[in-house]
């Protein structure tokens, strides 16, 4: 009875859980000395001043399609524990 009505509060923490580890820059860019395993949040600045501006936008908006396309798939999940499932009296 408890599980049904914290799917959205899962859904929400699970969302910043990803967010978090999908911005993390600090930790790889000390650990991972090799570019060709670092992730995109570190290589990205790296490679900001050698590359074509044309490129370098393309790979940002690559990079923000991860995010974009699961908020988009579980939208309905987050919107639906906005408060108005049964949270509200009345």
């Amino acid at each position: 009875m408890l599980l049904p009505m914290s799917k959205p509060i899962l859904g929400v923490v699970s969302i910043f859980a990803v967010i978090s580890s999908w911005k993390d820059f600090l930790w790889p860019l000390l650990v991972l000395k090799d570019p060709n395993i670092q992730p995109l949040s570190v290589r990205l600045p790296a490679i900001a001043g050698t590359t074509d501006l044309g490129v370098f936008l393309a790979a940002l908006a690559i990079a923000t399609l991860i995010p974009i396309g699961l908020f988009l798939a579980f939208q309905n999940h987050f919107l639906n524990g906005a408060g108005f499932s049964g949270a509200v009296k009345g």
